[in-house]
């Protein structure tokens, strides 16, 4: 989901006053997720729901030699 799609649900929250459980109910979505959503959106804004990349991404976690064994078979 964009952070569009966070916000159309978080906004009911935030404008409205729909309590987090009753969201979290009828979107079908864990209390704790919105929560962090709006933590999120009350520190940085809209620009806050996006999605963050992972520190990690793109790195391999096995030994330099195990990569280039399983290269070599294929």
């Amino acid at each position: 989901m964009d952070a569009d799609g966070r916000w159309r649900i978080l906004r009911l929250h935030v404008e409205d006053q729909v309590p987090l459980a009753a969201l979290a109910r009828h979107h079908g979505l864990g209390v704790r997720t919105l929560e962090r959503w709006h933590a999120r959106y009350r520190a940085g804004g809209l620009s806050a729901l996006g999605r963050v990349p992972r520190a990690d991404a793109g790195g391999h976690h096995l030994p330099a030699d195990l990569i280039a064994l399983i290269e070599g078979l294929g």
